[in-house]
């Protein structure tokens, strides 16, 4: 039996309304979903589990493994509503429940979603040239000197930022669009463009002159991944804490 996924904007939150067969053969498609849906940065991602058929409480890890990776960036909380009598005994059984809310109904779900953490956001797109990263450099450093972040951590995220999109100008023929937020003492770098498809960590080799690149993201970020965005596309980001 085949999955199929439809999105619905309701109050501010996707709601996600999967019909068909939830299990490993579906599971991918499940978590990718979900995570893609969470970079339009609604206020929830919330899962409506009534029309789906769930094969095993071991299927149900999708949802906190989708969980950990919205709450990583772009920190959109993922929400359960009961699916009914066979849904609720899964539930009950696995560790689901341990890990993210699950409510009755989707509208009970959206009463609950409550107010955001504060947060600071910037956003600017840059054009697909080698000078790019140089602005990027500039547009982290004036966002951070008004928001008080400095120091080691400037050092950290002029680094993060100017490899993001380098790596966007020199292998896809897209704008390089950047987001940048500080919430709860996480400073995320998220740099999107319209190419679909992984980034790849290269190994530099024995001599270390390769170091660069998303090796070198990866060795500084507190945290960083590739999701597919909703339209089409990819972002990158990069985590930081600040205290």
């Amino acid at each position: 039996m085949n999955l199929r996924l439809e999105q619905a904007k309701r109050d501010g939150a996707t709601v996600v309304t999967p019909t068909g067969l939830l299990e490993v053969a579906t599971y991918g498609t499940m978590r990718d979903f979900l995570t893609k849906v969470g970079t339009d940065d609604p206020r929830a991602v919330i899962v409506d589990l009534g029309a789906l058929e769930i094969d095993s409480t071991s299927a149900l890890s999708v949802f906190t493994a989708a969980h950990t990776r919205l709450g990583q960036w772009p920190g959109v909380p993922l929400m359960l509503a009961d699916g009914g009598v066979h849904t609720r005994e899964l539930l009950a059984t696995g560790r689901t429940r341990r890990y993210l809310p699950v409510h009755d109904t989707v509208a009970e779900a959206i009463d609950a979603i409550g107010e955001p953490p504060p947060r600071r956001v910037a956003h600017v797109e840059l054009v697909n040239e080698m000078g790019s990263a140089r602005v990027a450099r500039g547009f982290i450093s004036e966002v951070c000197a008004e928001w008080g972040v400095a120091g080691p951590i400037l050092y950290d995220a002029l680094l993060l930022v100017n490899e993001l999109v380098t790596n966007v100008v020199m292998h896809t023929g897209s704008a390089p669009r950047i987001r940048v937020e500080l919430r709860r003492g996480v400073l995320s770098i998220a740099v999107s463009d319209d190419v679909p498809g992984e980034v790849v960590v290269r190994d530099p080799g024995a001599d270390m002159h390769g170091l660069g690149g998303l090796l070198l993201v990866a060795q500084t970020a507190v945290a960083w991944g590739c999701v597919p965005t909703s339209g089409g596309g990819k972002v990158v980001w990069a985590t930081l804490r600040t205290r």
